[in-house]
């Protein structure tokens, strides 16, 4: 496997097309490799985007309320 990995890698800085080919191989095993996330990362995941969300809404609420505390004096 590992002589097949050369030979690509050899031959992708030949031709810009193998490079692309190359990528999309790589993607492809990865692809093949992982699976689909139980039920309860999905929902673990979710949690931790919306809590990131509410973080930047807060910090951004903040940032408006001392610009207008600024501006307005």
């Amino acid at each position: 496997m590992r002589s097949e990995e050369l030979k690509l890698g050899e031959r992708s800085s030949l031709n810009p097309l193998n490079k692309i080919k190359n990528t999309l191989h790589n993607w492809k095993l990865v692809l093949q490799r992982v699976s689909n996330p139980t039920k309860t990362e999905y929902f673990q995941a979710i949690k931790i985007v919306w809590l990131a969300i509410a973080i930047l809404a807060v910090i951004s609420y903040l940032i408006h309320i001392i610009a207008v505390q600024i501006l307005s004096s």
